[in-house]
């Protein structure tokens, strides 16, 4: 009989490797996800997420790869959107006249969309650069028009035209050129036709402008307003 067995006894409930057995250890739940991260990591060895806090993960699930995650966050930290509306600073071309209602409003317009300065003045510049692109056709266009039913006196009744629109403008205190060229109507090829007739009907003394006060110093003469219509 061996030694280390006492007769009569009872072994202990699965023998002696129940002796052996070693206690079982609980794991925290930051442990267990942890744990489950590494074994996951380690079925997986392509899922880059499985290294980052679950709240990380979740936030790029969609992202394809490492790459695009890293572009992703520079976009993130390079994100500045304006808080207030004074946060946008906008450059206008000289010569643009500005309705401050509609930038302030354009700039309050940022604020609720989470633009940046940035974006808020590149999206300025875009809208201008098509204004003009316009404008410039319309005008092409109207000259083009102008030209064609005028011939050879296109000059001539281009030059009455402008002393009508200048003789008209000062009677007015300035307010004609100023409303032409605020509203886009030194654009219209019929407004120049139609200060065509009324130079043609009136004199050339009612076309010097009489004893009418001067126009009031503005952004944009008449001369200048008239010449937009030609592009000159």
């Amino acid at each position: 009989m061996p030694e280390d067995i006492i007769p009569g006894a009872t072994p202990p409930e699965g023998g002696e490797s129940a002796q052996r057995s070693e206690p079982e250890t609980t794991l925290s739940g930051e442990a267990r996800t942890s744990a489950a991260q590494e074994r996951a990591a380690e079925h997986h060895p392509e899922d880059w997420r499985s290294s980052l806090p679950a709240a990380w993960a979740d936030k790029l699930k969609d992202v394809a790869g490492e790459e695009d995650a890293v572009r992703a966050l520079e976009r993130g930290l390079s994100y500045t959107p304006a808080l207030k509306p004074e946060d946008v600073e906008l450059d206008y071309p000289d010569g643009i006249q500005v309705d401050e209602g509609v930038r302030d409003n354009f700039r309050q317009f940022c604020v609720d969309k989470g633009i940046t300065p940035v974006q808020a003045q590149a999206l300025l510049d875009w809208q201008l650069a098509a204004n003009k692109e316009i404008t410039d056709a319309v005008m092409a266009k109207g000259k083009a028009e102008l030209q064609k039913l005028w011939g050879s006196r296109f000059e001539e009744n281009s030059a009455k035209a402008l002393k009508a629109v200048v003789a008209l403008d000062k009677r007015m205190g300035g307010r004609l050129s100023e409303t032409m060229a605020f509203s886009g109507m030194n654009n219209n090829p019929v407004l120049v036709e139609a200060f065509h007739a009324i130079g043609t009907l009136i004199s050339t003394d009612a076309l010097s402008g009489g004893r009418a006060a001067p126009a009031p110093d503005k952004p944009e003469t008449a001369e200048e307003t008239y010449n937009g219509m030609f592009n000159k």
